[in-house]
Parts: structure tokens; sequence; C-alpha cells
């Protein structure tokens, strides 16, 4: 599979509240160069005439004026002091005086209201057309809840670089309102959903991209804000803009590293334009990895997470309040949120209810009864704790607990066809065909996807490319024990190998 766009590729918050409030202030201050702003999101109210630290207001409150609409322009009006999107597809244009155009160095932020199955985008760095999407620059993604749907369905969220940097996580809730904030600096594209930053992007040389986005490169030109269909409705209020100098220094306050991941250059671009959504969803809070460092880890990489927390006697989660407990302080956050299961009895354990609100539930075949079925269950990475006499009547008990683990409501099987120490080496002879066919079968029948981890090798290529010919899912996972990345090349080699795209990969399902 060739890269869009060249012919070959270089290798190479808190809990919550004040924990919270604190990550994203030092998040704020690191990644602001030439970008402070209030974190009050009345600022304009407080200070109309716009002008303190250089913001400059955008819309007057009243009408149109500095704005043009292109094709369907009745879409647009002014409805209580914003700007109302509502109609067939419509882009409203900046063309106004306030502001030197073209712009290439700006902040600019907008609040943003959405009705449910709303879908919009904010562009910059583009140009006035009379009708379809524009082809020149970038946009941001606006996208609580339009439905996952149909041959194409839309699966790119609020806060994502579209076709870039995608996120794909639904963590916003329609009518209430929020601010993005874009900043370009040179090369250097970032972007903040109420304060919590969703983008971190530096646009590699001669970035790959779709045929039809070409121009979806650093420039300069205008703002437009986006009308998407007659079913999107949405409100604009604020827009403001603060010119940046031509030759500010897009690297004057530090980015995070994108080194350790495997990651080649305009490689996520690359699946981004094809609809790939690289995900890992096998991140433990723990070991120093919490949920704010998966955001910001997101915002720079492109990968997006799922971070987890084990459950099971004697793991962090055993009740429902701590269930609860976790899942309420990773809300507000652009990631899945999931867990890992350790027990068996774990489904008859924990409430439904709050069961059903994890994006996604995590097993493995890693502990399992020993020596027999009604035996109490073992680690088998801790080879101490059992052995194994009879590696090919042992196999035929593992198949069975494979089987078992996919029979409970579970989204993946991480480290799946995974064989402990003892017998590891003995794979070939045990894992025949058939066995393998059983355990992918009731994958796929019970729509569990098979995870490809980044680490374990689990599963070898024949194995998934048999279970691709069965029309299994995949997810990526890293399995992390602390904060440190994780080089996932096995990952991304298999999906160039396989030629793995969006209808192979799993992603879970909006939350109705």
């Amino acid at each position: 599979m060739k890269p869009i766009g060249q012919s070959d590729f270089r290798r190479s918050w808190s809990r919550h509240t004040m924990a919270r409030r604190g990550f994203l202030a030092a998040s704020l201050t690191i990644a602001t160069a030439g970008c402070r702003f209030s974190t009050n999101p009345n600022a304009a109210e407080l200070n109309p005439a716009g002008v303190e630290g250089g913001w400059i207001p955008l819309f007057n409150g009243r009408d149109l004026d500095g704005w043009r609409a292109s094709e369907n322009t009745g879409s647009w009006q002014v409805r209580d002091g914003v700007l109302a999107a509502d109609g067939p597809r419509s882009h409203l244009f900046y063309v106004g005086k306030a502001v030197s155009l073209p712009l290439r160095n700006f902040d600019f932020t907008v609040e943003v209201i959405t009705e449910r199955g709303a879908n919009s985008g904010i562009f910059f760095h583009t140009d006035f057309v009379e009708s379809g999407s524009p082809p020149k620059g970038y946009e941001v993604q606006i996208n609580n809840s339009y439905p996952m749907t149909g041959r194409n369905p839309e699966f790119r969220r609020t806060g994502g670089l579209f076709a870039i940097r995608d996120i794909y996580k639904p963590w916003l809730p329609d009518d209430a309102w929020f601010r993005v904030r874009i900043c370009v600096i040179g090369k250097r594209i970032r972007v903040w959903v109420n304060e919590i930053p969703t983008v971190d992007y530096m646009e590699p040389e001669d970035p790959p991209r779709a045929r039809n986005r070409k121009l979806r490169r650093v420039s300069e030109g205008t703002i437009a804000l986006q009308a998407h269909d007659p079913g999107s409705r949405m409100r604009f209020r604020n827009p403001r803009i603060r010119p940046l100098p031509d030759d500010a220094d897009p690297l004057a306050e530090p980015r995070a590293a994108e080194d350790g991941f495997g990651l080649k250059p305009g490689w996520i671009d690359q699946m981004a334009a094809l609809g790939v959504p690289i995900t890992d969803f096998h991140v433990h809070t723990r070991g120093g990895m919490n949920v704010e460092k998966a955001v910001l880890r997101q915002a720079v990489t492109g990968i997006n997470c799922g971070v987890l927390e084990n459950v099971g006697r004697g793991w962090p989660i055993d009740d429902n309040d701590k269930l609860r407990a976790f899942i309420e302080s990773v809300s507000g956050q652009p990631v899945f949120v999931g867990v890992q299961v350790n027990d068996r009895g774990w489904a008859e354990t924990l409430s439904p209810d709050l069961v059903a609100k994890l994006d996604y539930v995590l097993g493995d075949t890693m502990i399992m009864p020993m020596p027999h079925d009604d035996s109490p269950p073992v680690k088998l990475w801790i080879t101490d704790n059992y052995t194994i006499a009879d590696p090919d009547a042992w196999m035929e008990r593992y198949v069975r607990h494979n089987l078992r683990v996919l029979s409970e409501p579970i989204s993946i099987l991480a480290n799946p066809t995974w064989l402990p120490p003892p017998v590891a080496s003995q794979y070939d002879r045990l894992w025949t065909e058939e066995r393998m066919r059983k355990i992918i079968g009731a994958a796929v029948e019970r729509g569990v996807a098979l995870e490809i981890n980044a680490s374990s090798g689990y599963p070898p290529l024949n194995s998934l490319r048999l279970a691709k010919d069965m029309g299994a899912k995949f997810s990526l996972g890293t399995n992390n024990f602390d904060d440190k990345p994780i080089d996932m090349t096995r990952c991304f080699e298999v999906i160039q190998e396989l030629g793995l795209r969006f209808e192979h990969m799993f992603l879970p399902r909006p939350k109705v």
C-alpha cells in the first residue's frame, strides 16, 4: 500500500475538579506560545471592544456585515445576537475589514452550541468558493451526535482536524455552549475545546493528502463556518481573532515529543485520509499514566486512546461504587473509557446500567483455573503457580476457556491466541487451524474484536490473515505498565500488510 501523495515514507486532565484544572492550566502554559487568552468563556462580553490583548471581534451581533455565505445563503441568519446555521449546505466566510486578510499566523476562538444530530466545521486558511466544501485549508470538526450510519458513516467528532488528526470519541453534549480555540503558528496547528487540547499537529514535509484534499495545507486565508445539511442546526457566538506575527516561532513553547511510538512522518495523516481510525484501546491508568497524559498524547500523536482500569477481586475496581467513580473521573474527556475484566463472574457482580456507560469492555484469557476447570484461577504469566504436564490436554481446556471468555459481554479480546511461557514454543503445533477457527468464529459471531498487540506479537500474522478472511474486527493495543511511549510499529505494519480499512476496525458505537 503506497502512501497517498508521496512515494515513500521516511522511518524514523485529573480525575476531576481541582486536579484536572491544575493539569489544564499547566497544559495551556506549555501550549500557548503567542496564543495567550483569557480562560473566561465570557471574555468577549466583559471586553466588548475586543481590543485588549490584540483580540478583534469578527461579528457585530446584529447582522452578517463582514461575512459572506456561499450557495444556500438562507441557511445563515442572525438570531438573538448569534450566528445561526439552519438549512442546506452553505459556508459562511469572513470577508470583513476588522482584520487584515489573508491570515497566516493567528489565534481564533468561537463559542458553539449544537442541536441533536448536528454536523459542522470551522475552516481556516481557506478562500471563498461559490459552492461545495472549501477545497483549500483545514477544517476543525464539530460533531457531537451526528448519526454514525450508512455506507460512509461520519465517525469524526468535535475537536479533530478533519481527516488529518481526528477525534473518534463523542464526548460533548448537545444543547450546551462550548468554546473552540484554534492557534496556527508556522506549520504548527493547535486546537482546544473547553481548554482541553485536542490537536497539536506539526505539518510534515510533503504531507500525504487524498486527491480531493490536496490543498489541506498550511498557507494563508480566512475563516469559514459550515452549515452542513438541513438537519444540522447550530449556533456560533463571540468569534474573535488575534493575528500573530508572520515570524512567530511555532516552538517557542515546547511541544510534547512523538518519539517512541514508531510513527513515520505523515503516517497518521495517511490513515486519517483513508478513514482508518487508529486507536490504542489498551491504555491502563497506572504507573504514572493518567487520563490527562492520554489526552495530551492523543493530541500530539494523532493516535486516539481508550483508557481503562482492571476489574476483579484484588484489582482496582471490585464493586459498583469504584466503577462509578472511575467513569465519572473520565467524563468530559475526548478519550474512550473501558475496563479490563479479570474475574469470570464480573458480569453478575457489576451493575448493567454502569457497564452500559462504558465505551468498551476488554477481556483476556491469561487468568485461568489450574490445574482443573474447578480449581482456583491463576495468573498464567506467573509460572511458579502451576505446571503443564500434558500440553495437548491443557490446550483442549484452554480452548474451552477462550470460548467462555468470548461468551461474556466483552468488546475486545486482548492478546488473542496468547500462550503461557511453558508452552509458548509449541505455538504452531498447539494452535491448529481447527482450534483457531473455533476462537475466531466465536469472536465474529459475538461481535468481539481481536486485539493486535503492539508488544506481545499476538496474534501472529497468519492468524490475523485468517481472522480477516473470516470477517473479524480488529483493535490496537499497547498494554502499558507506565507512562512511557510504546512502539506500535507492529500494529502499523499489520494494517499495511493486511490492507485493513475502516470496516475492519473496532470503533465503539455512540451511546443513544
